[in-house]
């Protein structure tokens, strides 16, 4: 945690609303783009964003100096989108592209790789939208938001053992899935 981030954080602590303020300015966007991956749409991601400030307000007290607050904001953030999923029961969540993404894609590709990559990242979407909450939470924070095994076994309260049996069963689904979806796309 930096210096300058442990000072915001005892001011939030002592009941400064300014310190608070800063706080949510610097995580506002991450926040809301873990949301937005994890829930696929925009209204969740805002919603999901102004409740776990909420509780961040009502529980910033209870961390401890030597906690990592980025840690404990994302495990807030994954922790309430895991309950709106399960709460849902939904099969799928359609996912939008953040600028980001998109600006991700080299300048040289002509119009037809552009066309041809979203379609890729399309059906890649589609699939990883059809694995059930557990093996998506896993894949989105493993392999698109980059998290460690370790913030992974810290963030999914599991073993490390069961992190790693849980992420080799939803990247075996997940190919089971793509290679289904393009042996359709193929007969098409």
């Amino acid at each position: 945690m930096q210096e300058d981030e442990r000072e915001i954080i005892k001011r939030c602590q002592s009941g400064d609303e300014y310190a608070f303020e800063q706080l949510f300015y610097r995580y506002q966007e991450t926040v809301y783009n873990v949301a937005y991956r994890m829930m696929g749409n925009r209204q969740d991601a805002e919603d999901i964003t102004q409740e776990v400030f909420s509780r961040v307000y009502q529980k910033l007290s209870s961390l401890k100096e030597t906690s990592a607050f980025s840690t404990w904001l994302y495990r807030i953030t994954s922790n309430l989108c895991v309950d709106e999923i399960n709460k849902r029961k939904k099969q799928a969540i359609e996912f939008g592209f953040t600028q980001e993404n998109l600006d991700t894609f080299r300048s040289d590709f002509t119009p037809e790789d552009k066309v041809i990559a979203d379609e890729e990242q399309a059906l890649l979407w589609e699939a990883i939208n059809s694995l059930k909450a557990e093996h998506r939470i896993i894949i989105i924070l493993r392999d698109i938001e980059g998290l460690s095994y370790k913030e992974l076994k810290r963030e999914l309260k599991c073993s490390m053992g069961r992190v790693k049996s849980r992420l080799h069963d939803a990247r075996r689904k997940l190919r089971t899935i793509l290679k289904e979806k393009i042996k359709c796309d193929a007969k098409k």
